[in-house]
């Protein structure tokens, strides 16, 4: 009995300290921000709800959040502020790098919001070896300057602005795409945002 005891003692004790760690680690992490280029938001800077999304061009499941965070949007137009954030899923998603690179060399001649339409939308045909060709097919259609536009994704400047998001992301613990933060609130995939982001934000803005 006495073993049994000291074995479970033993046990609390391992766990507590894993636990222990685990929170020491997350509080060494920084908060994450909610800044964004101008190009890379939508609704007013003072408004009193703002989402942040960290997001993948090349996740399904993001491309599956489209329709409700739009539906969201458009209901509460002029109320709340969305923040888009970077976040590839590298070791899984071969193209979303690129993706993102292209997006944010498309925002920088503020066309961010028309490519990213045109990345979730067309999700099914850009990721393969075809890229560079689906690409370009789209900064023509949003009617980018394409030798600008070309040049951007050579700067070094633009990988670290979605380094900096991806490394955001992980400040704030994102372990899958799409995950949302409506005033701080976690809510990850398309699910969550449709069931509890409304409600949420209707808390939010009676406040």
């Amino acid at each position: 009995m006495d073993r049994l005891l000291r074995l479970a003692v033993s046990a609390l004790l391992v766990i507590a300290a894993c636990a222990g760690s685990f929170l020491l680690a997350r509080g060494s992490r920084k908060p994450f921000s909610s800044n964004a280029p101008a190009y890379r938001t939508l609704g007013p800077a003072g408004a009193k709800v703002t989402i942040v999304e960290f997001s993948d061009f090349e996740c399904p499941a993001c491309r599956v959040a489209e329709p409700p965070i739009r539906a969201l949007l458009k209901l509460y137009d002029g109320k709340v502020r969305l923040v888009f954030k970077h976040f590839p899923l590298e070791n899984m998603h071969r193209w979303a790098r690129g993706g993102a690179i292209a997006a944010e060399c498309a925002g920088r001649q503020g066309k961010f919001w028309e490519f990213h339409h045109e990345l979730y939308d067309r999700q099914e045909e850009w990721p393969s070896e075809k890229f560079e060709e689906r690409l370009a097919s789209y900064a023509k259609k949003v009617k980018l300057d394409e030798a600008a536009w070309q040049a951007c994704r050579k700067d070094p400047s633009v990988g670290e602005a979605v380094s900096a998001d991806r490394h955001d992301g992980m400040n704030a613990w994102v372990g899958s795409t799409p995950t949302f933060f409506i005033n701080g609130k976690r809510f990850v995939g398309a699910l969550q945002l449709s069931e509890r982001g409304t409600p949420f934000v209707d808390k939010e803005l009676k406040k």
